[in-house]
């Protein structure tokens, strides 16, 4: 069939629907056809749309460990070597300890004094701490870390001495009577202990 024929069939059938629907019947029809057409491009749409998607994953998530010990022992060490009876004033007493670092991480660590007994006698007794193993008994040898101090007042003997994670570094310490200890302080006990703590970097 020719455009023209076609055209002139189309303009038939529309005289033909106005004259049975009337001039606002068609209208109605026309608007109900287009809406239709709106519908189904949209549904033509939305059935072309292509979707995908992705998933990144990680790899392991861990935690380090901050360990200390003092001569293979944690929490408590039994420093034993350091210990003596019938002290006099002036003399002094001194034993090695080893800080280690068993954990995974460096990390700063200090330590302080503290003891209990005698006030008469702890008020009389001074401590050092000194950057060696090394002793005869008595005394340390190499340098001294920080400044002797009394007993009172829990005194921190070191701070932020940094240490690898496996490393160790021994230290020594020296608990001395002082010399103007009087009579007062004459059969008196006290026990005396050493706090260690680290901190990670």
């Amino acid at each position: 069939m020719s455009n023209n024929q076609q055209s002139r069939d189309n303009a038939r059938f529309g005289s033909g629907m106005r004259g049975r629907l009337g001039e606002t019947g068609w209208t109605r029809a026309r608007a109900v056809l287009s809406l239709g057409m709106v519908l189904g491009l949209g549904a033509v749409g939305t059935m072309a749309a292509w979707s995908d998607s992705a998933t990144a994953t990680t790899g392991i998530f861990s935690t380090s460990s901050v360990q200390m010990k003092v001569d293979n022992q944690r929490p408590t060490h039994q420093f034993t070597e350091l210990k003596r009876n019938s002290m006099l004033p002036g003399s002094s007493e001194a034993g090695s300890l080893t800080v280690q670092n068993t954990g995974t991480v460096s990390f700063n660590w200090a330590v302080s004094a503290a003891a209990t007994g005698s006030p008469a006698l702890i008020g009389k007794l001074k401590v050092s701490l000194y950057q060696t193993g090394a002793n005869n008994g008595t005394t340390c040898s190499g340098p001294i870390i920080g400044t002797e101090q009394a007993f009172s007042g829990n005194p921190t003997l070191a701070s932020g001495r940094t240490l690898a994670a496996g490393a160790s570094e021994q230290v020594c310490v020296k608990v001395t009577v002082d010399s103007t200890a009087g009579a007062t302080a004459q059969f008196k006990i006290a026990n005396l202990g050493f706090n260690f703590t680290a901190e990670g970097l």
